[in-house]
């Protein structure tokens, strides 16, 4: 799973990511069956507002592995804080192809 945030406008760039590293990352670490998670913070490209300002990787064994995550209660509290410091998310359903 990858999820793409775009920070609340209230929010510096350098507070977005704070909060994404610190704040929000220990709680989404906690949900039941999360194999990896990867935090990356977009830089802003010169002369242009980013399409987004974080992109999360969420790794689970299995789409059932997911669906209890995101149902348990450390994801419930994890969903309900991204509300909290982002105003759009998208999120992408991710089958895995490596090449080289």
């Amino acid at each position: 799973m990858i999820i793409l945030l775009k920070k609340k406008d209230s929010l510096t760039d350098q507070e977005f990511a704070k909060y994404l590293l610190e704040k929000h990352a220990p709680l989404a670490q906690k949900m039941p069956g999360l194999r990896k998670y990867v935090v990356n913070v977009v830089r802003r490209p010169p002369n242009r507002e980013p399409d987004y300002d974080g992109v999360v990787e969420l790794w689970f064994d299995d789409s059932d592995s997911m669906k209890k995550a995101f149902t348990s209660t450390e994801g419930q509290a994890t969903q309900k804080d991204t509300e909290s410091f982002t105003n759009k998310l998208t999120t992408l359903y991710i089958d895995e192809h490596t090449i080289v």
